[in-house]
């Protein structure tokens, strides 16, 4: 499990000191799909790269599996997936090579057989199989998506950040990796945290994180959303968030947290 109590991350402007992330506390469970959206210049990222501790939090504690990040030591290079919104695949190499490079360069593999074993494993499991032999400059936004997420799978990480990896796509595509996504999360109790800026496909995940002006405003089950903001659809979210200062919807959030969380645990029991 993933859990960040009171977890900040403040950067210096002019003298002062403003908290990017504020005062965020939240659980992640094995085998969980979470979902972290909110309106432009959130917070959705910073959060992302403050859990992968590409940020160092300012304040407040992340355990991971009963251990103090912020106090103790640092994920473990295989226990963690951190794949960016854009591709850093190699243009002149194919998807095999590429998947190849990452492996050698992230994994120990006692031969050539298991190295095999292990790249074609991850070709299969993210529907890359077919575009092997593809050159990397030949694939499709969504295709590089697929190939960005299994670079990352080479260590069968436990915990996989995806930031805006659907961004861009067409809805075919979105569709596509966020479904690969979930099927992810429900592979030997993997836990996906997807930052996002779509707001389709919500159903898919386990749960969803409202971010806004870096505090949390929610987190719980998608069909709770629009129910918690008072509004019929979706879309009507983020207009809703901009009535109201974050440290109100922070406030009322952290008076319904727990309920909201017990909501989200009997969803997982009934799955």
């Amino acid at each position: 499990m993933l859990e960040l109590q009171d977890v900040c991350f403040t950067i210096q402007k002019d003298g002062e000191a403003i908290n990017l992330i504020d005062n965020a506390s939240l659980k992640v469970p094995r085998g969980h799909f979470m979902a972290v959206v909110g309106p432009s210049g959130c917070g959705k990222t910073t959060l992302l790269k403050t859990i992968a501790g590409l940020n160092e939090e300012s304040d407040g504690d992340l355990i991971w599996n009963g251990r103090n990040l912020a106090k103790e030591k640092d994920f473990e290079p295989a226990e963690i997936g951190y794949v960016p919104q854009f591709s850093i695949a190699y243009d002149q190499l194919t998807v095999d090579e590429s998947i190849e490079s990452a492996t050698r360069l992230r994994v120990k593999t006692k031969d050539d057989s298991e190295l095999d074993d292990r790249i074609d494993r991850i070709l299969e499991e993210t529907g890359l199989a077919p575009l092997a032999d593809q050159l990397v400059k030949l694939l499709s936004g969504g295709q590089k998506r697929r190939l960005g997420l299994a670079m990352e799978l080479v260590t069968s990480p436990q915990l996989l950040l995806c930031d805006e990896v659907t961004s861009g796509l067409d809805p075919r595509s979105e569709r596509d990796i966020v479904h690969l996504l979930h099927g992810l999360s429900r592979s030997n109790g993997r836990a996906v945290i997807s930052v996002t800026h779509s707001l389709a496909h919500l159903e898919l995940y386990d749960s969803i994180l409202v971010l806004h002006e870096g505090r949390i405003a929610f987190h719980g089950p998608p069909g709770e959303l629009t129910h918690y903001f008072s509004c019929n659809d979706t879309e009507e979210v983020y207009p809703k968030l901009a009535k109201q200062r974050s440290e109100k919807w922070q406030h009322s959030w952290n008076k319904h947290r727990e309920a909201y969380y017990k909501k989200i645990e009997n969803r997982r029991n009934q799955l």
